[in-house]
């Protein structure tokens, strides 16, 4: 009885503190309802739910798990990170002109408590992102001399560093961190993401542990704050992930609700094993802006074996990462049936225990590389069996150019897509799709009611066949669209054996 007390006030403490946001949800759901409509210009329309799709059969929607390389492509090698290694909080950026960045949480232990250790924000630069140099700053002292690349000392809760495009030159990168020891939440900034300094203090307005992720959302026109929230019940704390808007001059934080939490179903996922408490805890989650969509990878701590040896930790204590997707920016739906997106490597390597995925993914050519921290012992200290000792390094894992969800039709099945009522811009139709040798794809354009517009039809469009995330989509009368210039119109898809992952006009 009291588990039942419990669990239904803990359930009426999430309505109460994500009220703020279900409002906000209704009111975007009702308004899009209005809309029939859909505006699409030249953005590329993602089939990572089925925002786009009006009707669908003989369709399955499947998550696809990035290829973990296994490269180690930054550890602690210089004579001044004896004894430490860089650790989760770690950030990534694609410049242009700069090559890739990189800013790693470098964390060296003083003791066996896990809180007495040195921890800064290092830097390192690459060309091709895949190999790293560590340029020998000469900013701030450290063991005795400024032979290093650290560019925010202090003991510190990792960085986040991003670009504020909104901000004056001299304050365009931004980065916020909790420090240590008076627990303050404070931003610094940079011109160009190795001359720092401090920028302000926030109000945090809660929980700030961890990685928090900030950047301005064009679509909103606000600051997005995603990092850590507690939930208590009972007599166990829950760790799990608010969603904020962070005020133009960042020093507070308001409209605080839940992003991802662990819920009914991750609870009764080893029900049988644990008489209370939570399986799994969102550590933090990585969210960002891919085409349209709000993506985000959250951090997944899994433990539900109890083996308690350091703050309740019990096991597995390992965290992978799980990838969840929303239209708002509020209420994020999770993919792949709740499968890991992200695993911890093969036992051994550096990676075998725990990830942290980076903000923030880039793309490379026809690729999406998502760089992230691995290392081989769990929350509690214990190391993988099979390792030699302690290892820790960033990696990266690669994912097909939108790559994050297909609609795959079957082997033996046809699979039919007709989208909602959509008006775009451009003369040309491109798909990213894999067919394989013996998948194709024809495509038939429909004017607003569905009915096929002349010249438009499947028989006269060309067979796709093969893989490729630029295929031209073209018709026997019409290898280019003018003929539709602003129509509203409706795509109807005919898959065979092939995965389709995003269309696009230009």
């Amino acid at each position: 009885m009291q588990d039942i007390i419990q669990s239904r006030i803990y359930f009426f403490s999430l309505i109460v503190m994500t009220l703020s946001i279900s409002v906000n949800s209704q009111s975007i759901q009702w308004e899009n309802s209005l809309d029939t409509v859909i505006e699409i210009g030249h953005q590329k329309q993602l089939f990572i739910d089925d925002y786009i799709i009006e009707t669908s059969k003989g369709i399955e929607f499947t998550m696809h798990q990035p290829y973990m390389t296994g490269e180690t492509l930054l550890e602690s090698d210089q004579p001044y990170e004896k004894g430490g290694f860089p650790y989760l909080y770690s950030s990534v950026i694609k410049d242009d002109n700069m090559g890739v960045q990189l800013w790693y949480d470098f964390f060296k232990p003083k003791s066996s408590d896990p809180y007495d250790h040195d921890r800064h924000l290092a830097y390192a630069i690459s060309k091709d992102g895949i190999h790293f140099e560590k340029p020998n700053l000469g900013f701030y002292e450290y063991n005795g001399n400024k032979d290093n690349n650290i560019v925010i000392p202090g003991v510190i809760g990792g960085g986040s560093v991003w670009i504020d495009p909104k901000a004056e030159a001299e304050h365009r990168y931004k980065s916020q961190s909790k420090v240590y020891p008076s627990g303050e939440f404070h931003m610094h900034s940079s011109p160009d993401g190795i001359h720092w300094k401090k920028y302000g203090k926030i109000n945090p307005q809660g929980p700030h542990d961890t990685q928090t992720i900030v950047f301005w959302d064009d679509t909103l026109k606000k600051y997005l704050f995603y990092g850590r929230y507690f939930i208590q019940r009972g007599d166990i704390r829950e760790r799990a992930v608010r969603r904020a808007i962070i005020k133009d001059d960042f020093k507070t934080i308001e409209n605080t609700g839940l992003a991802i939490w662990s819920d009914l179903k991750d609870k009764n996922k080893y029900s049988d094993i644990m008489s209370h408490g939570n399986t799994v805890d969102y550590y933090g989650a990585t969210v960002f802006k891919y085409e349209g969509v709000y993506l985000m990878l959250a951090q997944a701590y899994w433990h539900w074996v109890p083996n308690t040896t350091f703050q309740g930790t019990d096991e597995p204590g390992m965290r992978d990462v799980r990838l969840a997707v929303s239209r708002n920016s509020v209420d994020f739906k999770r993919l792949g049936e709740r499968k890991a997106f992200m695993t911890p490597g093969p036992m051994g390597r550096f990676d075998s225990k725990q990830l942290w995925a980076l903000p923030n993914p880039i793309v490379m050519g026809d690729e999406i590389w998502i760089y992230y921290s691995g290392v081989n012992w769990d929350r509690a200290g214990r190391i993988d069996p099979m390792s030699e000792g302690k290892k820790a390094a960033i990696g990266r894992a690669v994912l097909r150019l939108d790559g994050w969800v297909s609609a795959d039709a079957s082997y033996e099945n046809t699979g039919e897509i007709i989208t909602k009522p959509i008006q775009f811009s451009g003369t040309e139709l491109k798909i990213n799709a894999n067919t394989g040798a013996g998948g194709s794809i024809r495509l038939a354009i429909l004017d607003e009611e569905g009915q096929v517009i002349e010249g438009f039809d499947i028989e006269d469009c060309h067979y796709i066949i093969g893989n490729s995330t630029q295929h031209k989509v073209e018709w026997d009368k019409h290898p280019k669209l003018l003929a539709l210039k602003g129509q509203t119109i409706r795509l109807k898809f005919v898959l065979r054996d092939c995965e389709l992952y995003s269309f696009q006009f230009l």
